[in-house]
């Protein structure tokens, strides 16, 4: 099957949004996780691969981008967060702290140079009291199936970027640690409707020697959890700044 990644589906610039493409390869699967061993390029001619054993694989040409198959996921979830403190929570986001600015204002999931309906734009920031972080989502109708439902790729894309910025504010403000996504396992136990408010929370798990381990869920405004995510970030030369002194504005980008 062959598959070009449109270039609205970007995080970096010019890279697709790994959210993204681990739900659009996971499709139908409840529960998968995606390995990304190559960044992504938007709007070229890739190629998707199933595998008698359940997984697919991205490719282009002969190499190898991205993996996915199924996985178990056993994560321990915190106490849901009310849809009054996620919109506290994204006023502390760095998209709307003053002194702050968004590095990659393009991304799919949580850049703010996005129009309402061209991309999730999830302001994600952290909660008050609590050593985790949120942001309130309700899925434009655009991101939907026919049923209503969300699909699965944007659901796996809204996981991304909290866990990404939930290791950010976890971080030493002067870091200079730069992550990538490196594997995103998401489980999904019920529909996330469009047109519907949730909240979207992120939280750190563990910190290795090359690697942040970050959960993160999607619940009701209820407090029901919808879905669930492993992220496992990479550190690199390139990506994501952790600490937040990088995010200030004036800030040189390397």
């Amino acid at each position: 099957m062959n598959v070009t990644i449109d270039q609205r589906f970007r995080g970096f610039e010019g890279i697709a949004h790994g959210g993204y493409l681990g739900g659009l390869l996971a499709g139908e699967l409840a529960s998968a996780e995606a390995t990304l061993r190559r960044p992504v390029p938007v709007d070229r001619g890739l190629r998707i691969d199933p595998r008698e054993d359940g997984t697919r694989e991205l490719l282009d040409r002969d190499e190898l981008l991205v993996r996915v198959g199924p996985v178990h996921l056993d994560l321990r979830v915190p106490s849901p967060v009310s849809p009054e403190e996620s919109e506290s929570a994204a006023a502390r986001s760095v998209a709307r702290s003053p002194g702050l600015h968004h590095r990659f204002p393009g991304c799919f999931g949580c850049g703010d140079g996005r129009a309402d309906g061209d991309a999730l734009r999830l302001f994600t920031g952290p909660v008050d009291g609590r050593e985790l972080v949120a942001a309130p989502w309700t899925p434009h109708p655009s991101l939907a199936d026919a049923a209503g439902d969300v699909r699965s790729e944007f659901i796996w894309a809204a996981l991304d970027c909290p866990t990404i910025w939930a290791a950010v504010f976890a971080s030493p403000q002067g870091s200079e640690e730069r992550v990538v996504t490196h594997r995103l396992a998401v489980a999904r136990s019920a529909p996330v409707r469009a047109g519907v408010p949730h909240v979207v929370v992120g939280w750190l798990l563990a910190r290795e020697p090359r690697a942040v381990l970050a959960g993160g869920a999607i619940f009701s405004a209820q407090g029901r959890p919808l879905a669930l995510a492993r992220h496992t970030l990479a550190l690199a030369a390139w990506g994501v700044p952790l600490g937040l002194d990088r995010w200030r504005q004036g800030t040189p980008s390397r």
